[in-house]
């Protein structure tokens, strides 16, 4: 009997060890998640910003150091990029619909009948 609890004792032990731990992993992971909230937070504030100040300077509202000239044509280059890709889905799309409209007219019209001729005899 005395075996029995001092076995009982230990797992008591060892399941309040393992009930810590636990908590401590749980509030680990909730601190992570807050914190990758709290940066995506920061994220989506910085980029509303960037566009903001993109817009401002596209309409001569606002004037950027010189130090911002890299950055600003890097920013031209990929809108520049981003409508040629447009322009190229849209002519893709285009030719689909062309050659959609193409088989269905195909589909519709009448086909002319061919005539088989017949084997010859086997002999």
């Amino acid at each position: 009997m005395k075996q029995i609890n001092e076995a009982f004792k230990a797992a008591q032990g060892r399941l309040a060890e393992l009930r810590e731990a636990v908590e401590r992993n749980t509030d680990l992971a909730r601190a992570n998640a807050k914190a990758t909230v709290l940066r995506d937070q920061k994220d989506r504030a910085l980029k509303e910003l960037g566009e903001l100040v993109w817009r401002s300077t596209q309409k001569g509202k606002l004037e950027l150091p010189a130090g911002f000239g890299a950055a600003l044509k890097a920013i031209e280059a990929a809108e520049q990029a981003a409508e040629a890709h447009a322009r190229e889905l849209t002519d893709i799309l285009q030719e689909g619909a062309e050659v959609a409209e193409r088989l269905k007219v195909g589909k519709n019209a009448t086909k002319p009948q061919t005539v088989l001729a017949t084997g010859g005899k086997r002999r």
